[in-house]
């Protein structure tokens, strides 16, 4: 409804109705009003990387399975290289790996825990 179209309102509606546009254009002004940068939360990919890797003894892992809807999923761990479950993010590695994968800089060591190296792929 425009203000135009209202000839037969009474001039205290007129006013209300000038306001309210008036404040409608002012909020929409508003978000383009360069001041300080809100902070954004990380993206997707960066929080994945900040999960663990898990270290498992053997070639073969499970991943999945229970009532989260998350199928079960048998990941070989047979290369020397961070292997990520397609559903969950979830990194595993074996442990007899983690030396040649800290010297590639593939992953990184912090508190006793690895994790992997957002600068290195695992193509070769």
């Amino acid at each position: 409804m425009s203000i135009q179209r209202l000839g037969c309102m009474s001039q205290l509606g007129r006013l209300i109705l000038q306001r309210q546009f008036a404040s409608q254009v002012s909020l929409v002004e508003q978000r383009f009003v360069v001041g300080k940068k809100m902070d954004t939360p990380l993206p997707a990919k960066d929080l994945i990387l900040e999960q663990p890797i898990k270290v498992v003894e053997g070639r073969v892992v499970v991943s999945g399975g229970g009532s989260t809807g998350h199928p079960i999923n048998f990941l070989n761990l047979d290369q020397d290289k961070v292997v990520m479950c397609p559903y969950s993010g979830d990194f595993f590695i074996r442990k007899q790996a983690i030396k040649s994968l800290l010297v590639r800089g593939a992953i990184f060591e912090k508190d006793g825990k690895y994790f992997k190296s957002p600068d290195v792929t695992d193509e070769e």
